[in-house]
């Protein structure tokens, strides 16, 4: 229930988020183990997740583990460069993992980031 953010001049915590009314399609959040929640009593799962989730996020994009800063800033470039060009969170994600993963093998440069959520494919109208 701890679980928080730290922002420029404080911090985005859970109870913070249970407060909050999102609109948002997608939250990115590119910082280390994001993605981690706590067993609660009755195998509830909290953290930052729920909160996002409770606060009317539909998809999430959060790192299972600590990541390197090169290599995410990169990732994030690619995910969105392609995902505001398709739409395609899933896509997107597979290409900028793919294209990351060329220049750093090692799975800790380009795996720990995992999409939750409601994860659609926006198409585009013309």
């Amino acid at each position: 229930m701890f679980s928080g953010i730290r922002l420029g001049d404080g911090y985005l915590n859970l109870y913070d988020l249970y407060q909050m009314r999102l609109g948002a399609n997608l939250v990115t959040l590119s910082g280390c183990a994001t993605g981690m929640n706590q067993v609660a009593a009755g195998d509830e799962l909290l953290g930052l997740q729920r909160g996002l989730f409770c606060a009317g996020a539909t998809s999430l994009l959060l790192s299972l583990w600590d990541v390197h800063d090169r290599s995410t800033a990169m990732l994030m470039q690619e995910f969105y460069r392609n995902y505001i060009q398709n739409g395609d969170m899933t896509r997107s994600l597979q290409v900028a993992m793919r294209e990351l993963r060329r220049e750093n093998p090692h799975p800790y440069f380009w795996a720990p980031f995992t999409l939750v959520g409601k994860i659609a494919e926006r198409r585009n109208i013309n």
